[in-house]
């Protein structure tokens, strides 16, 4: 078995926990590095009393899972509808965005913000090169990272019930064609003020956990997102004018924008955050100048704003 042949496949569930059919038609998503990890519970019996000092077997109790992949930030490539969405969206639903798609003709959108309840479960499956790893009843968290000159990268880790291992032959999905946008004129500000940076990251840092019920052959009813604290690293340079420091010391809030990057129609990306505040401001150097390593956390406006990925024509 290849390591190189793995896809993604995922559904939304029409009842919570329960595993829908995976089939060719739910891969899309060009996942980079995905991982299938099994989690099993067992119940230890090396306390038991014996005339020996040998153990009994332990056995396997509780059952979940892991999957974890990254993928690029991008659009759909062709005109956004109630239908055709950017693959990737799928994946951020089911770490607490909701979903809202506008249909004006000529300037077709899908943006994508956090959300405290309605969050869709997911059956997901990993195809690996001859066996299906799939976990149901899945939410997971999601971080953001990018360098200028690449794309921006979407990290997830979704957590499960198991459902089952099987062996099938290989699919051939029809995936996203497009091409991811580039971190170039990006239009990067900080509190509505142009910042010289390299890179940024956001990371979501949602709370997963499983619904444990023993009226459950897994042990496990789903997993649930119970809360986040999303945060932000960016690395402006700083200067004599900069209030990286002024804005830490004060507890000010101020707007981050990146974007929009383009790669043609239907493949534009937007990152918008309405109040970063300072959490701590580091020493740092980039080839000779001075930089304000920053971290942030990522605060409401009101409510369920804290992020906003668009992606629009």
């Amino acid at each position: 078995m290849l390591t190189r042949r793995r896809i993604i496949a995922a559904k939304v569930e029409a009842v919570e926990g329960t595993a829908e059919l995976i089939t060719v038609a739910e891969a899309g998503i060009i996942a980079i590095d995905p991982k299938f990890d099994l989690d099993v519970k067992m119940y230890d019996r090396g306390n038991v009393m014996l005339n020996t000092l040998s153990k009994l077997p332990g056995t396997p109790g509780a059952r979940s899972g892991k999957i974890s992949f990254t993928a690029e930030l991008k659009g759909s490539g062709v005109a956004y509808s109630a239908v055709v969405k950017p693959a990737i969206g799928l994946y951020l639903r089911a770490c607490g965005f909701a979903e809202t798609i506008v249909l004006t003709a000529g300037s077709e959108s899908a943006t994508y913000a956090p959300a405290s309840t309605g969050v869709p479960s997911l059956t997901i499956s990993m195809y690996d090169d001859g066996m299906i790893k799939t976990i149901a009843g899945a939410r997971g968290t999601v971080k953001l990272d990018s360098k200028l000159g690449e794309a921006i990268i979407a990290s997830f880790e979704f957590t499960g019930i198991y459902s089952a291992l099987t062996t099938a032959a290989m699919i051939t999905p029809t995936l996203e064609a497009s091409v991811p946008p580039i971190l170039l004129n990006a239009a990067l500000t900080i509190g509505g003020a142009a910042a010289v940076c390299e890179s940024f990251g956001v990371d979501m840092g949602n709370t997963v956990g499983l619904r444990s019920s023993m009226n459950s052959a897994t042990g496990y009813l789903s997993a649930v997102i119970t809360d986040r604290k999303p945060t932000a690293k960016l690395d402006p340079e700083m200067s004599t004018t900069s209030t990286a420091y002024t804005n830490w010391l004060a507890g000010t809030s101020v707007a981050l924008n990146v974007g929009p990057i383009s790669n043609g129609n239907y493949n534009k990306v937007q990152i918008t955050a309405p109040k970063l505040v300072t959490t701590k401001v580091g020493d740092a150097d980039r080839n000779g100048n001075q930089i304000a390593s920053s971290d942030f956390s990522l605060c409401m406006n009101t409510g369920d704003d804290e992020i906003s990925i668009a992606f629009a024509k």
